[in-house]
């Protein structure tokens, strides 16, 4: 497994089941912290003020995440089977 890094699944020695739920409980998560802050974009255009750093961090996390996302599928390589 050369280039292949640990994670904390792999670290907490989860089973692919466990697997699953991290992944879903992490993905909830998020979705959870994005309305969270859709409604505190909201609050404050209610409030009259533009949150423009709020709203310019969105795309801005986006692309971080995709940048990261091709960064770790090319040195992991896609074909090894490890994403």
């Amino acid at each position: 497994m050369e280039g292949y890094s640990k994670n904390e699944m792999d670290i907490l020695r989860m089973s692919e089941s466990e697997r699953i739920c991290w992944l879903m409980a992490n993905r909830l998560t998020l979705i959870v912290v994005g309305v969270i802050w859709i409604g505190m974009i909201l609050n404050q255009v209610k409030e009259g003020t533009i949150p423009l750093f709020m709203i310019v961090m969105v795309p801005v996390f986006a692309l971080f995440r995709l940048a990261v996302y091709r960064y770790y599928k090319k040195s992991v390589g896609a074909g090894s089977g490890h994403l």
